[in-house]
């Protein structure tokens, strides 16, 4: 019969009072804090993943042990009462499933996702079609509407997340975060105006620059003294 992941096995009471001695993360001091109990407090051993396994307690707590389920099951349920210690030792074992995963200095770092929130508290809004490179938005919008040659000014003069470099997006940019909008958050999607809707940094003609529903995604060009919203991208 093929066994589903996880796997576990029931502990039996009867193989007396031989106790365990662990090392647990303390969460606090980054360290660890060995601990020892008796083996009847152990409930049963589970399948965690590739050469990991742990030890369920009867007290629902999990302690991750750097062996695989049948290298701990044989440990725990296959013991030879002739000559094994009545101590079972696994701080090592259970030490070293407790430490962070080392970065691989030959890996490539994880790629974002839409909506992650960066370090530096910018969301990752998508790669712009104009550059080909990430962007980055604010996570807010700017706390006013203004017309299309303020929104320009602000973008320009904005200091936020350790940046200077925000601009409003353009009109292909814009609809990025249109298309991301529930990732990245923050938008005004009632459709309403002039708050629902965004300006582009394009312009149609000199009078004119294209603006951005969101509730729809309609994209339209207004006369550079109307009032949208602006989300500053980088």
């Amino acid at each position: 019969m093929t066994q589903q992941s996880p796997i576990t096995k029931e502990l039996s009471s009867s193989h007396g009072e031989r106790r365990i001695r662990v090392l647990i993360a303390n969460q606090k001091s980054k360290g660890f804090n060995a601990t020892t109990f008796p083996e009847t407090e152990v409930e049963r051993v589970m399948e965690i993943g590739e050469d990991r396994s742990a030890l369920v307690l009867r007290s629902g707590a999990e302690i991750p042990v750097a062996l695989s389920y049948e290298q701990l099951e044989q440990k725990i349920y296959e013991r030879d009462f002739r000559t094994d210690s009545p101590v079972l030792d696994l701080r090592e074992v259970t030490g070293e499933a407790a430490k962070p995963k080392a970065a691989n200095a030959n890996e490539a770092p994880a790629e974002p996702k839409v909506g992650d929130k960066m370090p530096d508290g910018t969301i990752f809004a998508g790669i712009s079609p104009d550059t080909n490179k990430p962007m980055y938005a604010t996570p807010a919008d700017a706390s006013l509407t203004m017309t299309f040659n303020d929104a320009q000014k602000y973008a320009a003069q904005l200091d936020a997340h350790g940046h200077k470099d925000w601009h409003v997006p353009t009109k292909a940019e814009l609809n990025v975060l249109f298309n991301n909008r529930a990732a990245i958050g923050g938008f005004n999607v009632t459709g309403s105006y002039p708050a629902g809707w965004y300006w582009s940094a394009s312009s149609s003609t000199g009078w004119h620059a294209w603006d951005q529903r969101f509730s729809d995604g309609g994209q339209d060009y207004v006369t550079k003294d109307d009032h949208s919203a602006i989300r500053c991208v980088r």
